[in-house]
């Protein structure tokens, strides 16, 4: 780097995470999920309904849900028991970790898949809660896409409220929200069993993930943070620059002796003067 700082190094490590997604689009994944509220549950592991995913490549969508899965045993998806849900969830969750040993050298790319309450950990959890065994997709293999993001246009890229910063994001590019689900909504629709809904919405912040994507790697997303933001422009940013490059250095002693010399006639001149 010709130009060097704190920020232009996060700016560039960001750069690399979302180039090495992109350079085998084949081997890359998008996922998302959709599960109980963190509230209603009451401290106990989420329920999953439905987890989603995409191939970057292709922009093909595999999903697996708990409305699919009670149609596939023949159950009423809108009123299902306790023990009817557990068992369904069990048998989704068994295909989904099929899916992840066939994908095991893919990249997956998340929104805040991070912990045991909302993230790979947390759908691990659930299924071991349930009698499963989970595969573990390793962390080298998980892309955290707000995380790069941040890197590339610092963390104030895009502000938490209203709706949270995915769907914020999307606003703010004109990407289409609809049938995504607020975080007050999806609880809703979970206590309301309304598990289609819940599925659709996470198909299409699948399909929002991939546009952000897509557009981050055009360098058309639009922003929340200021051009000096991302790369780091105000005056002590600026100093730093100067100070890690040689060259910078030289130019800018040049300047300061050349000013020092065309301004020493003039000051010994007024001093002359004063005299």
């Amino acid at each position: 780097m010709f130009f060097k700082s704190k920020r232009l190094i996060e700016k560039s490590e960001g750069q690399k995470l979302l180039n090495s997604i992109l350079e085998d689009k084949n081997k890359s994944l998008i996922i998302h999920y959709s599960c109980e509220s963190f509230v209603t549950s009451h401290g106990r592991t989420p329920r999953i309904t439905s987890v989603c995913l995409r191939y970057l490549a292709s922009s093909q969508t595999k999903s697996f849900s708990i409305h699919l899965q009670a149609q596939f045993d023949n159950k009423d998806f809108n009123n299902l028991t306790i023990e009817e849900y557990d068992f369904l969830e069990k048998k989704m969750l068994d295909e989904f970790y099929e899916f992840a040993k066939y994908h095991k050298d893919y990249k997956w790319i998340h929104w805040n898949m991070r912990d045991s309450n909302f993230g790979f950990d947390a759908i691990a959890n659930r299924y071991r809660i349930l009698g499963g065994d989970p595969f573990q997709i390793d962390d080298d293999r998980r892309y955290d896409l707000p995380r790069i993001l941040g890197k590339i246009y610092t963390y104030g890229y895009e502000k938490n409220l209203p709706d949270g910063r995915l769907l914020n994001l999307a606003n703010r590019n004109k990407i289409s929200i609809k049938d995504a689900l607020k975080g007050k909504e999806e609880a809703d629709a979970f206590d309301n069993k309304e598990y289609l809904k819940l599925h659709k919405s996470s198909l299409k912040k699948v399909d929002i993930i991939e546009s952000i994507i897509d557009r981050t790697d055009k360098n058309e997303l639009n922003v929340e943070a200021s051009t000096k933001q991302i790369y780091g422009l105000s005056v002590s940013g600026i100093i730093e620059i100067v100070k890690n490059n040689c060259i910078l250095i030289t130019i800018w002693t040049i300047i300061i002796y050349i000013l020092g010399a065309a301004s020493e006639p003039l000051i010994q001149n007024f001093f002359g003067t004063s005299n």
